[in-house]
């Protein structure tokens, strides 16, 4: 039985040292990817990495220290399989494209109006061709297509247009 007084008596004191008034640890949430690009909507966010489309174009962002900041070194280039840009299309199209970069790619994506694509592709860690088509069939009119790709420090995002009939 002398545990217990013993028990009560650390409880009292370890809840001497907490304060009602002490106010909760400082939790900081980074701006929205778009924040900075006028009119961008974020269609991606992984990590420290997202994609942004304002209008017709598409940017990498990277989050530095609480900042996002454009990727416009042009490390990973892409270059657009298809449709090609400014073409008709079936309302059914493959988007495909090809992303080279001279350090392996650890990231890559498609979207067309906003949506991803489930991706497939192939290649090699620096050179790869990525493909996928809408879930279902695309409307008459124009749509804009982007692909996405980054290695571990640098990464591109391409948007183009194309036409349905």
């Amino acid at each position: 039985m002398r545990r217990v007084p013993l028990l009560l008596a650390v409880l009292v004191v370890a809840a001497c040292g907490s304060s009602k008034s002490a106010s909760p640890p400082a939790t900081t949430t980074p701006p929205s990817p778009a924040a900075g690009i006028p009119g961008g909507e974020a269609l991606y966010v992984g990590g420290n990495w997202a994609v942004v489309l304002a209008g017709d174009r598409a940017v990498a962002v990277h989050l530095v220290e609480g900042t996002w900041h454009p990727d416009r070194s042009g490390r990973v280039r892409i270059a657009v399989l298809g449709p090609k840009p400014g073409s008709v299309a079936p309302s059914l199209p493959q988007v495909a494209a090809e992303l080279r970069a001279p350090k392996p790619l650890v990231e890559t994506g498609l979207w067309v109006d906003g949506k991803e694509l489930v991706v497939k592709g192939g290649g090699s860690p620096l050179r790869a061709t990525i493909y996928g088509a809408p879930s279902g069939h695309l409307s008459r009119g124009r749509h804009i297509a982007i692909a996405y790709g980054r290695t571990d420090a640098t990464g591109t995002a391409h948007a183009w247009s194309f036409r349905v009939r």
